[in-house]
């Protein structure tokens, strides 16, 4: 158990890498996704999840590995629950495992982004990290790629580490280096020039609860890199990026989706009055907007938040449409209120 005075991150480093990645992806648009070293399918099962973004839905996963037990175990998890095969998800979504050496691309696969999260630090930093690198960016050359490493300057807030001392260590026994916030600016500034990108550079885990003053003075505890593909801009020479045996598929999950059509005019009418009025109870006051697209039904019948929005503005005689104010174009403020 956790002493009182001991420091920690909130929320855990994994999961705010998640959601850091996650955004990545949200702000990018990204449909497809590949993850380099996927291990046991942490950030793919993250991923698995509902976007914010409903106009832009993640409906392709891929990971690669050369681990078939972590493989397998990452199939088993990714397999649709009880509540996914109730619950029918709007969009499709399928999932591809590939075993084998993450720096040479699976042949014919094309995605929107790559991730690779803290991976890198586990290969080689001078043979390793560069073949790595032009797998990603120059075999696959998606628009959005993201890698996360450690941050090894962060390592002095751990003293069992010993930082700075003859005696450091990793933070894992399989590390095969670590870089500073430096090296990974050099790393990452000298792969966008040579392969034809933007890169943006931040730290996660910028905090902890219990910690002592000045605990974060040396960056986050990880650090991300978010590459963004130049239009029109040639990329370096990737003759050689396929060499070797390309990963081979090893599993495909497919998860069911909901495909009725849309039910009747007279019929969608009575389920959302229905479903407003439920939500709104007794008092029959005004509904969020985002409350009711909350509800499952709801998004199966109208798919895309806009198309509902469309739907209730041609509704006046059944619903009266307002804004609550505040909010922006991820999160609208808008409510409704039932007519009598």
């Amino acid at each position: 158990m956790r002493g009182a005075a001991e420091p920690y991150f909130f929320p855990a480093m994994w999961e705010q890498r998640r959601i850091c990645i996650a955004q990545a992806l949200r702000r990018g648009r990204a449909q497809s996704v590949l993850e380099v070293g996927c291990g046991e399918g942490n950030v793919l099962l993250f991923l698995v999840g509902p976007s914010a973004d409903d106009e832009h839905p993640v409906t392709r996963l891929a990971g690669i590995d050369i681990n078939a037990d972590a493989l397998a175990v990452a199939h088993d998890r990714l397999l649709p629950t009880d509540s996914d095969l109730r619950d029918l998800r709007v969009d499709e979504l399928s999932i591809e495992l590939f075993r084998g050496d993450a720096s040479v691309p699976v042949r014919g696969l094309v995605v929107d982004a790559v991730v690779c999260t803290e991976v890198i630090e586990h290969v080689d930093e001078h043979a390793g990290v560069p073949a790595l690198t032009a797998a990603v960016l120059g075999g696959y050359r998606p628009r959005l790629a993201v890698f996360t490493t450690p941050n090894t300057e962060f390592n002095v807030n751990f003293p069992a580490l010993r930082y700075g001392s003859p005696e450091a260590r990793f933070r894992d026994a399989d590390h095969k280096f670590e870089w500073t916030r430096a090296e990974f600016a050099a790393w990452a500034h000298a792969a966008a020039r040579a392969y034809g990108y933007e890169v943006q550079l931040s730290g996660i885990g910028m905090s902890m609860r219990n910690a002592a003053d000045g605990f974060v003075a040396h960056g986050g505890c990880s650090q991300m890199a978010v590459f963004t593909l130049c239009p029109g801009v040639a990329g370096a020479e990737t003759a050689g990026v396929d060499a070797g045996d390309p990963p081979r598929l090893f599993a495909e999950i497919a998860y069911p989706v909901y495909a009725r059509p849309q039910a009747g005019p007279a019929e969608l009418l009575g389920l959302v009055r229905g479903l407003a009025r439920d939500i709104a109870g007794s008092d029959g006051g005004a509904v969020r907007l985002e409350d009711l697209w909350g509800v499952l039904e709801v998004r199966q019948q109208f798919k895309r938040r806009r198309a509902l929005e469309a739907w209730l503005a041609g509704q006046p005689a059944a619903f009266d449409l307002g804004n609550s104010g505040g909010g922006d174009a991820q999160t609208p403020r808008t409510t409704l209120t039932v007519r009598a």
